[in-house]
C-alpha cells in the first residue's frame, strides 16, 4: 500500500483528497464506507469512530478522528468525476481557505496498471468465473429458466470462495440474447435456442467478467455465422494489443472484420474496458477513446453481434497486456 501512496504522491503537484470507498480500498486496503485520505507532503487518514481503532492498527500512516480539525494545504486536488456539486460546496464551506482543484479520475492511471498481487487476484476471479460458466452449461435443459441458472452460477461461485458477483448475471435465451445488457428473467429454455452467458465472480475484491455463447440444439444458421465472425473479431483485436497502442485501435481492428462481412451495424457497444476493483475501469476500448495501453493493464475484449428478433452472440475474455502483447488471463 505504501508503494501506491508513493506513486500517487509523485503523480500530483500538491495534495489530493481521496474519499471514494473504492479508491480508499485501493490505497489503504481497508473497506471504508466513509473516510478522507489526504495525500501530499503530509499524508494521513481521517475516519469516524467505527473504523478508528482498526485503521490505526492496520496502517503505517497517521490515522485521526474525522472530527479532528487539522491544518490543510492551500491547494487540494479532488476527483471531479466522483464528487458531486453539493459535496464540493460542502468542502468549500468546511475549508474556506483552500483552493479546490478539480481533476477527473485521480487514480485511473494508477489503478489501470495492476501489480502482481492484483493480477493474481484477477486471474483467480477469471478462473472461478469460467468454472461457473462451465457449471451452468452442464445445467442447460429444456424448461430451465434464466433466473435458475443465474442462481446456480452464484451458488457455485460462493461455494468456491467468491465474496459476491461482479454484476447481476446476464443469462439470455433465444431472442433475448440480442439485448446486450439483458438481465436473467423467467424465460424457459427451448430446443434450438442460443444461450448467452455474461457473468463475473469477485475474488479478494477483484472482479471477473467473461462471456460465452452456447447453442442449445441447432439455432438459426445465421447465429453460427455470427459466432465465427465474433471470434475472428476477438482475435483481430487481441493481436492488435501492444503497449503504447491507442485503445481505440483494438476497437477498429474488430470493426474491420465486421465491416468486411457487412454486419458492422449489429455491433452496438464498445469493444471492452479495464477491470479490477470495479467491473468497468480505465482503459476504455472504444472508437472515441484517447487511452493508451500500458504493460500490466488488464482489460476485457468482448465483440458481439445482435440481431433483434433473432438473437445475439458475444465472446468476452479478460486479457493481461505484457511487453510482448496480450495474454489470456485465466490461461
Amino acid at each position: 500500500m505504501d508503494q501506491r501512496l508513493s506513486r500517487l504522491q509523485k503523480s500530483i503537484e500538491g495534495t489530493a483528497l481521496i474519499e471514494s470507498p473504492v479508491d480508499l480500498l485501493y490505497l489503504t486496503g481497508l473497506s471504508l464506507s466513509r473516510g478522507r485520505l489526504w495525500v501530499g507532503e503530509e499524508t494521513y487518514l481521517s475516519v469516524d469512530g467505527r473504523y478508528l481503532a482498526a485503521a490505526q492498527e492496520a496502517l503505517a500512516i497517521p490515522v485521526k478522528p474525522l472530527e479532528e480539525k487539522r491544518p490543510v494545504p492551500k491547494r487540494v486536488f479532488f476527483d471531479s468525476a466522483l464528487t458531486s456539486y453539493d459535496a464540493v460546496l460542502g468542502l468549500k464551506k468546511e475549508f474556506p481557505d483552500v483552493e479546490w482543484v478539480p481533476q477527473p479520475r485521480l487514480l485511473k492511471h494508477l489503478r489501470a496498471v495492476k501489480d502482481p498481487k492484483e493480477t493474481e487476484a484477477l486471474r483467480r476471479a477469471a478462473r472461478l468465473t469460467l468454472s461457473g460458466i462451465e457449471h451452468v452449461k452442464h445445467l442447460l435443459a429444456e424448461g430451465v429458466t434464466e433466473k435458475e441458472l443465474a442462481f446456480q452460477f452464484e451458488f457455485f461461485c460462493r461455494k468456491q470462495g467468491a465474496s459476491g458477483l461482479s454484476f447481476d448475471p446476464i443469462i439470455a435465451f433465444g431472442e433475448k440474447s440480442a439485448y446486450p445488457h439483458y438481465r436473467a428473467g423467467s424465460s424457459r429454455l427451448q430446443q434450438n435456442q442460443v444461450v448467452l452467458i455474461d457473468v463475473g465472480a469477485i475474488v479478494d475484491g477483484y472482479r471477473g467478467d467473461l462471456t460465452r455463447t452456447v447453442f442449445f440444439g441447432t439455432p438459426d444458421p445465421e447465429l453460427f455465422r455470427f459466432q465465427e465472425l465474433v471470434e475472428e473479431a476477438f482475435w483481430a483485436a487481441f493481436r492488435a494489443a501492444r503497449p503504447g497502442v491507442e485503445a481505440k485501435e483494438l476497437d477498429l481492428a474488430a470493426k474491420r472484420v465486421f465491416q468486411a462481412a457487412g454486419v458492422e451495424k449489429l455491433f452496438i457497444h464498445s469493444l471492452g474496458h479495464g477491470v479490477g476493483l470495479e467491473t468497468h475501469e480505465y482503459p476504455a476500448l472504444r472508437l472515441d477513446s484517447k487511452d493508451l495501453l500500458e504493460e500490466g493493464m488488464i482489460f476485457t475484449i468482448e465483440p458481439g453481434l445482435y440481431q433483434p428478433g433473432l438473437g445475439g452472440v458475444r465472446f468476452e475474455e479478460m486479457v493481461l497486456l505484457t511487453a510482448n502483447g496480450a495474454k489470456i488471463l485465466h490461461a
